[in-house]
């Protein structure tokens, strides 16, 4: 096995059980028919700052565990991880948080394929800050995924690491990885056979994939800080949507018996729900105009490889894919294989 290759896979003090994570951000589950969004609670603009915000709080109660190597929050899938979380979100409210949360990794190997959800009660509320109404949801994904892997062995840890570097390989040049690995009708991964001792090709992917690392924890940084920029006008959102919901159940219940004898409840009360509704609609004001700058990510990037400064634009998702076209262009001149078109080089559009 080429040198290069062993320390690229036992190169952390955890050892070999210390795989990478990719949490892609979620799928914001918008339904389409816009008629049912205010019956369901669904605000499109908060939901899809939550589909970036949710990740974020997984993300670090995986890192925090100590379980894991680099935990990392991406625009999209990628080909970098060694175990990719993806995420639905189903409901998202003050009272109820429902995740359709699946875990697969880079030999096909499906972790975790399932729905978890948590309740909030009235006592969870105000939320301490730093904290999260939701944690225990987190920690149960955390302890699915360190069950599963407790039950791999360093072989099976080990090829996972493999396959995820020769599958990023194959990316960048088919012709000279994809024997390396099989794909079989289930969609695992198996390997055939490892590089040769000093095959100066890995120390060219290795450094390839580093760089696109560069631009991943560029984002991952972005996200966090959007996340923390968001954290409180979040949780008192959730705290007032709680109480809300609470009101109208107990305002329909009020209905249901107005016919029957007993108190409707004093002035003061609802002068008290009034107050927390109007509470409620500046905080969603506020979440609004925060949640716009979660989904505005068309700040430019600069990143720089191979003596050249390159300015990326758009949206996260789309500098992501700019840069993993730079870093196929640069590996193809690098080996000789053949160069993109002038349509599709990067050094003609985004170098400075």
């Amino acid at each position: 096995m080429a040198l290069l290759f062993v320390l690229a896979l036992t190169a952390r003090a955890e050892g070999v059980a210390a795989l990478d994570v990719g949490i892609v951000v979620f799928e914001p589950g918008i339904p389409e028919d816009i008629s049912t969004h205010r019956e369901r609670g669904i605000f499109p603009r908060i939901r899809q700052a939550e589909s970036r915000y949710l990740p974020v709080n997984l993300r670090r109660t995986l890192q925090d565990s100590g379980d894991w190597g680099a935990v990392r929050v991406m625009p999209d899938t990628g080909r970098l991880a060694e175990l990719l979380i993806q995420g639905r979100i189903l409901q998202s409210s003050g009272r109820e948080l429902l995740l359709d949360i699946s875990a697969i990794d880079a030999t096909g190997r499906v972790w975790v394929q399932r729905q978890y959800r948590a309740l909030t009660q009235p006592a969870d509320y105000p939320v301490p800050r730093g904290g999260d109404a939701y944690s225990e949801l987190y920690l149960e994904v955390a302890a699915d995924l360190l069950a599963v892997r407790r039950q791999l062995d360093d072989n099976a840890l080990r090829e996972i690491r493999r396959v995820a570097l020769l599958r990023y390989a194959a990316e960048l040049a088919p012709d000279a990885f994809s024997a390396y690995f099989q794909e079989d009708e289930a969609g695992r991964f198996r390997l055939l056979r490892l590089p040769a001792d000093g095959d100066p090709m890995i120390a060219r992917v290795l450094r390839i994939r580093n760089q696109e690392y560069v631009f991943i924890d560029s984002v991952d940084e972005q996200y966090e800080r959007l996340h923390d920029e968001m954290a409180q006008t979040y949780a008192l959102w959730l705290q007032y949507d709680s109480e809300q919901s609470l009101y109208r159940q107990e305002y329909a219940e009020r209905a249901a018996s107005r016919d029957k004898p007993g108190p409707r409840g004093s002035f003061a009360a609802m002068q008290q729900s009034y107050n927390t509704y109007r509470n409620y609609r500046i905080q969603e004001q506020d979440l609004h105009e925060l949640a716009a700058g979660f989904n505005n990510e068309t700040a430019p990037t600069v990143v720089s490889t191979s003596g050249r400064v390159f300015h990326l634009n758009g949206t996260l998702d789309s500098q992501y894919a700019q840069w993993q076209d730079i870093l196929r262009n640069i590996f193809a001149l690098e080996t000789g294989l053949p160069v993109a078109d002038d349509e599709r080089n990067p050094f003609a559009t985004h170098t400075q």
